[in-house]
């Protein structure tokens, strides 16, 4: 099974090491997001040759099926991903959360991923999940994900959007949940609620830096606490708040048995 390229620059060097040829197939090379001192910016081995298969407006499928053919490639069956998860109990973690979406989601669901630092291994755990659609951050893009449900939903003709949201960025667009009330729009919201700009106390570290108060005071969302559920309620969308796996997993299966949005504000 395929994963992504990790985010951390460490992380992402390792585990390209030792790859000789890399085929971008619509992709881009793979390189850090910053410019880390002593870090490099190019994550492939400095040995590896880089082949350009398709442009990410060419058709990938055609051009793979043509290069398997000028391989000779014989066929091969689908890896077998195991059974599908049970939704699991208990304390919240990253692999848990992701356990319980495999578990859970409707046949045919649309993952809408802004979950920033809480969500980096999802893919592993969602390897068993019905077939779905994975909708990933681009870039640096901060508020990606509420205006992505919102046009996932519209397109996808009535299939439910999982959208799994952090609480910093989801502050940049959280006018999109209006829209999903008014055009009652599928779309359940994980809302990861951790009450500080992480991922960026994270590259903070990654660059070396020693902020202080201020600049921390800044990366701060608790004070005061901002009240998704009433946030959510305002606008239109119904809410309720989860501190367990139990609690989402009961909540995630309510709402996906309703039509319209619903927000969960996850307490990480």
């Amino acid at each position: 099974m395929l994963d992504r390229v990790p985010y951390v620059n460490e992380q992402a060097v390792a585990a390209l090491k030792g790859v000789e040829h890399l085929v971008l197939v619509n992709a881009k090379e793979p390189i850090g997001f910053f410019g880390y001192p002593g870090k490099p910016s190019r994550f492939w081995p400095p040995e590896c040759e880089l082949h350009l298969l398709t442009r990410l407006d060419q058709d990938a499928e055609g051009a793979l099926r043509a290069l398997a053919d000028a391989l000779g490639a014989p066929k091969a069956a689908m890896p077998n991903p195991g059974p599908r998860p049970q939704a699991p109990r208990g304390g919240l973690s990253p692999e848990g959360l992701a356990r319980t979406v495999a578990a859970l989601m409707p046949e045919d669901s649309v993952i809408v991923d802004e979950s920033v630092t809480y969500g980096r291994g999802f893919f592993p755990e969602t390897h068993a999940a019905p077939a779905h659609d994975w909708l990933q951050n681009c870039g640096g893009a901060i508020g990606y994900g509420p205006p992505v449900a919102v046009g996932a939903a519209i397109g996808a003709g009535g299939r439910r959007v999982i959208a799994l949201q952090a609480d910093g960025s989801a502050m940049y667009t959280p006018q999109a949940l209006w829209t999903q009330a008014r055009e009652k729009l599928p779309v359940t919201t994980v809302l990861l609620s951790n009450r500080k700009y992480q991922i960026l106390i994270g590259e903070y570290q990654n660059v070396g830096a020693n902020p202080g108060r201020t600049a921390m005071d800044m990366l701060d969302l608790g004070n005061p606490d901002i009240g998704w559920v009433q946030l959510a309620n305002s606008m239109g969308v119904e809410a309720a708040q989860a501190s367990t796996l139990d609690q989402l997993g009961d909540l995630m299966a309510q709402s996906f048995a309703r039509p319209g949005p619903f927000l969960i504000e996850l307490m990480i």
